[in-house]
């Protein structure tokens, strides 16, 4: 999806969007002059812009909650596949 059309719909700033690309927190792909987004990363940036416009969450605050995230959802998928392993020994 080309960047430009995705702030202008949603109404978020496209300097927001940069932002997140130089934190490392979403990546765009250029193509003639213009910045495109996976459409998985839609969902992911309209939170964050919840989390920096209703909390008042920085660049760098929503980073390290990036990182604690995906640092939880590894931890829940190893909890999962320990748990079933414990269930083949029962």
């Amino acid at each position: 999806m080309l960047v430009s059309h995705f702030c202008k719909q949603t109404q978020i700033e496209i300097s927001f969007v940069e932002n997140l690309q130089e934190y490392g927190l979403v990546t765009f792909e250029e193509k003639e002059n213009q910045l495109f987004m996976d459409e998985k990363d839609i969902s992911e940036i309209e939170k964050m812009f919840r989390l920096h416009n209703d909390l008042g969450i920085n660049f760098e605050g929503l980073d390290a909650l990036n990182q604690l995230l995906k640092r939880l959802r590894k931890m829940e998928k190893e909890m999962d596949l320990l748990q079933k392993r414990l269930r083949l020994y029962e």
